[in-house]
């Protein structure tokens, strides 16, 4: 099944997929180094609803449903948005610097949803 999937899909929605699941992955994982290290179990709340978004629109781009183009937009620039609200507040410089990788990632991906093989992947195309 996964090989008959990965013949399926284009590599800018591997690539993309990529971004936006690890993304989410990448910062659960520094939010529980943050709870390790300083406590408090509210820091892992916000983490968590994100990276269970960011997983939404991961299942939503590798579908390829065509109404689930606007939805993994939304989530991805949700994403962006949050992370770069991290990377500009207060908090610990190691983790606005990972807020800040994650929000290249973000708008990177953002890019990759509007190239042309991902928008033939949803079944969009520009032809009259």
């Amino acid at each position: 099944m996964i090989r008959a999937l990965r013949s399926r899909l284009a590599l800018e929605v591997w690539v993309c997929a990529l971004l936006i699941g690890l993304g989410g992955v990448t910062f659960v994982a520094a939010a529980l180094f943050r709870l390790w290290t300083e406590g408090g179990v509210g820091v892992l709340s916000f983490p968590i609803a994100l990276c269970v978004l960011e997983l939404i629109a991961v299942a939503g781009l590798v579908s390829g449903w065509r109404w689930a183009r606007p939805v993994v937009l939304v989530i991805v620039m949700l994403g962006a948005l949050l992370h770069l609200l991290v990377a500009l507040g207060n908090g610990a410089d190691w983790t606005r610097a990972i807020s800040a990788v994650l929000v290249a990632a973000q708008v990177y991906a953002l890019v990759l949803l509007n190239t042309k093989p991902i928008r033939e992947h949803f079944g969009i195309t520009n032809e009259p």
